[in-house]
């Protein structure tokens, strides 16, 4: 039996990069290219079902659960690929009495520090480990500070590598430089992530959008990029000066949004009587309202960069008839999808 020089640990880092890496590395190319499909296809069911607004959530979900549980049968894979290759029976599967520096990589890369007290570094693993899990706090309040977590994480892994006491190759010091810059760039996109889902998440607090929304609903929502809203949207927007007047949660809350659905555009004159809203004279079909608005409105043009916006719960809804127009600037976004509860999971494009 050949005796591989390979190490499976430094397998295990590359798998954990993303499922196949590790078994490239291992000699295994077919188990590589089945791994990387197969998680890929996982990962891009489960963003469509999430994201996009034809998909169902739920099978979103599941998906990612299938995914994390396939990319740990993936790195125990990677491992085993390498360690069946070897021909020494001391050889430990998790190197308790044989110290190897790429398990510590491995576990300064789960948590910074306990790389460090692995090789009896005390001293630098207590100061990683305080300082991350100080970070961890802090950057719930500073985004600013989002850098810093995967900077440490990678600091971390180089330095577990860097100091322990073992030969160090030209090679493997280059490799473990461009390891860390990976981990660097890798937890720096996915400690942003929250913060991008959170812009794109709303609660609906209220039924003012009843039927189509009910209180409880929780929506996706694109930002509006340059583009223009059209009329019948759903549009997501911050409170107005003339709605921090007449709500005094809007005048203390900086974080409160309204949900609404657009219904006249700039320049438009508009009017509502009889319980029928008129555009420019011409009646509105609206199958999406919970009746009939009881009460009077207009006719008034809408100004330049200026939005007509109403629930479509007209009669219990503080919208545009009681507060006035909305100005292009103060709207977030279209919402496009309830994304929760399973049972209400449906586009808001249709």
């Amino acid at each position: 039996m050949k005796i591989s020089s390979k190490d499976p640990w430094l397998a295990v880092n590359f798998s954990m990069f993303f499922p196949g890496i590790g078994q490239f590395y291992a000699g295994k190319p077919i188990k590589g290219v089945v791994f990387c499909a197969y998680q890929t296809g996982l990962l891009a069911i489960a963003f469509w079902s999430i994201f996009f607004p034809d998909g169902n959530t739920v099978t979103g979900l599941i998906e990612l659960c299938i995914a994390t549980v396939f990319y740990s049968i993936n790195i125990l894979d990677a491992h085993l690929c390498v360690y069946r290759q070897q021909d020494d029976p001391t050889l430990e599967k998790i190197p308790r009495q044989q110290k190897n520096p790429w398990f510590a990589v491995c576990i300064s890369r789960v948590l910074p520090g306990l790389g460090q007290l692995y090789i009896d570094k005390a001293v630098s693993g207590i100061l990683f480990l305080t300082a991350t899990l100080f970070l961890l706090k802090l950057d719930d309040f500073f985004a600013s500070l989002l850098v810093i977590p995967p900077l440490l994480k990678a600091i971390s892994t180089y330095h577990a590598y860097i100091t322990f006491p073992h030969q160090k190759t030209p090679f493997y010091r280059s490799l473990i430089a461009v390891m860390a810059g990976a981990i660097f760039l890798w937890g720096l996109f996915w400690s942003h992530v929250p913060q991008w889902l959170n812009q794109r998440m709303f609660l609906i607090p209220s039924e003012s959008m009843v039927p189509t929304l009910q209180k409880g609903d929780r929506i996706f929502v694109q930002p509006f990029y340059g583009d223009l809203p059209q009329r019948g949207d759903i549009v997501v927007f911050r409170p107005t000066s003339a709605i921090e007047v007449l709500d005094d949660e809007a005048a203390r809350d900086d974080n409160l949004y309204y949900v609404k659905r657009l219904i006249g555009k700039p320049g438009e004159t508009l009017r509502i009587d009889n319980g029928i809203v008129y555009i420019n004279e011409q009646p509105l079909q609206e199958s999406y309202i919970a009746a009939p608005p009881n009460y009077q409105w207009g006719p008034e043009t809408i100004p330049a960069n200026s939005y007509f916006v109403m629930g479509d719960n007209r009669n219990d809804s503080f919208d545009s008839h009681i507060w006035g127009f909305l100005p292009r600037e103060y709207l977030f976004g279209k919402a496009y999808k309830i994304y929760w509860p399973p049972q209400r999971v449906r586009s808001l494009l249709k």
